[in-house]
């Protein structure tokens, strides 16, 4: 995995100073180096639209079209406290942007793989319980009437369902809060040794939405993608009852309707994750047949084509 992930990195970095030349990968380490005031190395995980340093603090250059709102990630820090990076502007080089972050530690889940999941995923409980917690500190209908009439038949029931709740959602005095929309292994930063995450990066597509809609991340912890589908760990179900038990354990006594909101929040959150695809000019639409979300989709929303790593 070590392997794939850097050559990957390494894929995005040439990728990104491509566009953004004449500013080269040897400047911004120069400069992230005068930032920090010590030693700096290219962070083992990147990301497609930034270039990132680690060292005592986490340097990051970002492309203007890229650049990060940082009144809306205060409101995330305050919200999700010690699981949200701090983040400040300190300065430009060329036309790019430059931010730092506090190191959180840790690596991203990826690279824990092997770690989290020994002895029955031994580890991986006290990440499960640690995202449960992390929620103790916009959507709107016609994007889900959209996916109703575009993605195939088989996810219309659960979609119209969701369509004729999401009126309840907004009317009820449910929570507003920042959503993150992409909580995948190499987001989220775990010890190694001891499973605790340490924190939750890359917060830039963030959406103010109804509590709940990130809950779909949970998946993330309960199996693995692999080339032949979606692969569930052996014992995917005690994590989550562990998950569960955890997250109103931490949130107080909910009534059966506001339970019955939060599933729909969660499952609302996945569709809208995983049921669009781009077409690279910035335009979304539905999944079709043969996109690889669509077999992750019907996985996880309708135990189809699910199977059981052994």
């Amino acid at each position: 995995m070590e392997a794939i992930m850097a050559h990957l990195s390494r894929q995005q970095i040439s990728e990104f100073f491509s566009k953004c030349a004449p500013t080269t990968q040897q400047q911004c380490d120069q400069e992230a180096k005068r930032i920090v005031g010590g030693a700096i190395h290219p962070a083992p995980v990147q990301g497609g639209a930034s270039y990132t340093n680690d060292g005592a603090l986490v340097v990051q250059f970002r492309a203007g079209r890229s650049a990060l709102d940082l009144d809306l990630l205060g409101y995330i820090q305050q919200t999700y406290g010690g699981f949200v990076p701090r983040h400040e502007l300190a300065g430009r080089l060329g036309e790019l942007w430059i931010y730092t972050m506090d190191n959180i530690g840790g690596v991203a889940m990826y690279l824990a793989r092997e770690q989290l999941h020994q002895h029955n995923c031994r580890l991986l409980h006290q990440t499960v319980k640690d995202f449960a917690l992390s929620f103790n500190t916009i959507v709107s209908s016609p994007k889900i009437s959209q996916l109703a009439e575009g993605l195939p038949k088989r996810f219309r029931p659960s979609l119209e369902h969701l369509t004729a709740n999401l009126p309840r959602l907004c009317a009820k005095g449910w929570p507003m809060v920042p959503n993150h929309n992409d909580l995948l292994e190499n987001n989220i930063h775990v010890n190694p040794e001891t499973g605790h995450i340490m924190g939750i990066c890359d917060w830039k597509d963030t959406t103010i939405g109804p509590f709940g809609l990130s809950l779909g991340g949970l998946e993330t912890m309960l199996g693995i993608r692999r080339i032949r589908g979606w692969y569930y760990h052996p014992n995917q179900q005690e994590l989550r009852d562990l998950f569960w038990g955890t997250f109103y354990d931490a949130i107080g006594q909910l009534s059966e309707e506001q339970r019955e909101l939060v599933e729909v929040a969660r499952m609302t959150g996945i569709f809208l994750e995983n049921g669009f695809e781009g077409d690279g000019d910035g335009n979304r639409f539905s999944a079709i047949e043969g996109n690889e979300t669509l077999d992750y989709l019907g996985a996880v929303t309708l135990g189809l084509s699910a199977q059981v790593e052994q």
